[in-house]
């Protein structure tokens, strides 16, 4: 996967800066020390990994638990649920 949620303070245009999740891509969330991420859809834990130096694996973000009701993932069964085990679940994320 190559989007994460991370929690942290951003701007959220018309509201201000809030503190909650925002879906950011992989490469932005390496940059950060020691970010709390979660996976966009399931709400699951994620792990993130750096490329290989042959490119033959892209950066990248994986569940830590196999979800296979993630669309996102890379084990995906056709009927979207979330994860066993969601990360703050009833708080949505924000793109942009």
């Amino acid at each position: 996967m190559n989007i994460v949620d991370v929690k942290h303070h951003h701007e959220r245009i018309g509201v201000g800066r809030i503190y909650g999740w925002h879906t950011l891509p992989v490469d932005q969330v390496m940059r950060m020390a020691d970010p709390r991420i979660r996976c966009p859809e399931c709400k699951g834990a994620v792990g993130l990994y750096s490329g290989a130096d042959n490119r033959r694996m892209p950066m990248r973000a994986e569940h830590k638990i196999a979800n296979p009701g993630c669309s996102i993932g890379d084990n995906f069964d056709g009927q979207i649920r979330p994860a066993r085990l969601p990360i703050e679940p009833e708080q949505e994320s924000y793109q942009g």
